[in-house]
């Protein structure tokens, strides 16, 4: 068994295919963990989740945690936010994609397939795996004597390093802040670190980060970070 996590994806259906199938090659064997936002921004954010909730429903062993944008997206739905914020952080190409193939998909709601929305509305704020380690999208707020009671926290913050207190001895591995892949791959040789970001910015392509434009997974078992080029 092998446990690969992955951060965020975007919308970037072909680098994930190409990611797990070619470069990982995973089987049902492994653990797949996603770390959120699978939505906006790039070109296919329904072809990412269909092939997500396929390796699914073939058996394969997928752990989903939500993200800021998948957040935004479920408030829309539900009336609670303002839906020109979540459009003006490409929510509109998102619903664009969605409406080319909404007409051949069974949906109650507007541009989102039914099986989608069931989708996102599984997702988790966060992951315990093996004792070893936590898993989120954004960060914590340690502020608080429960840090796991804020789920805002956990989808929008910029992660921090956490106080020794919190969770002694696990690592805590997060996505949501995209940076050069450089820097990812020499903070992950440090074995000693408490906090590493996995999220090399597989959507933007080195166009607002120098160095982004990279899908990456961590293989738990051995420390080993893989990535792709964004092929969307």
């Amino acid at each position: 068994m092998r446990t690969f996590i992955i951060p965020d994806i975007h919308g970037c259906s072909k680098t994930l295919r190409f990611l797990l199938e070619v470069k990982l090659s995973v089987c049902k064997t492994d653990r797949l963990f996603f770390l959120g936002d699978y939505i906006d921004r790039g070109p296919d954010t329904p072809g990412v989740v269909e092939y997500l909730l396929n390796l699914i429903d073939e058996g394969f062993n997928i752990t989903c945690l939500k993200g800021n944008h998948e957040q935004m997206m479920l408030d829309c739905i539900k009336g609670d936010y303002e839906m020109s914020l979540w459009l003006m952080n490409s929510g509109f190409a998102t619903t664009h994609q969605y409406e080319s193939i909404v007409t051949a998909i069974e949906t109650d709601y507007g541009f989102l397939p039914k099986r989608h929305l069931n989708f996102f509305t599984s997702l988790k704020p966060y992951v315990v795996v093996d004792n070893q380690y936590l898993l989120v999208h954004g960060g914590f707020n340690y502020e608080l004597p429960n840090p796991f009671a804020d789920e805002y926290a956990m989808l929008w913050n910029r992660p921090t390093e956490a106080p020794s207190s919190f969770m002694p001895g696990y690592k805590i591995i997060h996505g949501h802040t995209p940076r050069a892949l450089a820097k990812i791959v020499e903070e992950f040789k440090d074995t000693q670190r408490r906090l590493y970001d996995l999220d090399a910015g597989c959507v933007y392509k080195g166009l607002y980060i120098p160095g982004t434009g990279y899908l990456t997974a961590l293989q738990l078992e051995n420390w080993r970070l893989e990535f792709v080029e964004c092929l969307d």
